[in-house]
Parts: C-alpha cells; structure tokens; sequence
C-alpha cells in the first residue's frame, strides 16, 4: 500500500509539488498500472490470481472506476496535505519576517 506520510516535503513555497515529488508520485502511478496490467493478464480460465478464493467480481469498467476513485481519493489526500504543509511553512514564515522587522526597528533606534 502507499503510505503518505513517506512522501518527502516539498521546500519551496512558491512551488506547491516539487519535481521529486511528482516524479516519485508518477513512478507509483506506472507501477500501479503495471500490476494492474499484470493483474489482467494473469487472469486465466481458472481465475486463480493472486486471490485464489476470490472469484472476477466486476468487468474491466468497474475495476477501472474503482481504481479512478481511490487514485481520486489519493490525490485529494495529497493536495490537503500539502496545503496544509504550505499553510504551515507561511505561518512560520510570516513569523520570521515579523522578528526580523522588530529587529530592524531596534537596530535603527
């Protein structure tokens, strides 16, 4: 399973996703999609698989909607975390930029 909290945190503010981060996000999409495939293939008139007890429950159609839907769910998890990542790195940031005035008022007094 994908975990979120491995993703590396991105370092700029003005750029919400760093390249790294869409190239490891993009990495596990096609690796998704290769095991998907794979999946698909390995299917054979026994319907073994991976689950042998476990029969084809749904066509192609329903497995890719329920695939579109976690992929869905997994972004939106992705985007709320890092807004709330940039939230946190403005609030720092905007506390930094406040002492470092109060400093510059004391230092021209």
């Amino acid at each position: 399973l994908l975990r979120l909290h491995s993703l590396p945190r991105p370092r700029a503010a003005s750029q919400p996703m760093s390249d790294q981060v869409v190239r490891e996000l993009e990495e596990r999409v096609s690796g998704l999609e290769r095991r998907l495939s794979d999946l698909d293939g390995a299917t054979g008139a026994d319907d073994t698989g991976l689950l042998p007890g476990r029969k084809a429950g749904g066509s192609d159609a329903q497995v890719l909607k329920k695939v579109s839907s976690r992929l869905q769910d997994f972004e939106a998890q992705i985007t709320a975390q890092l807004s709330n990542m940039q939230s946190d790195f403005d609030k720092k940031l905007s506390h930094v930029n406040r002492g470092a005035t109060s400093m510059r008022a004391m230092d021209g007094a």
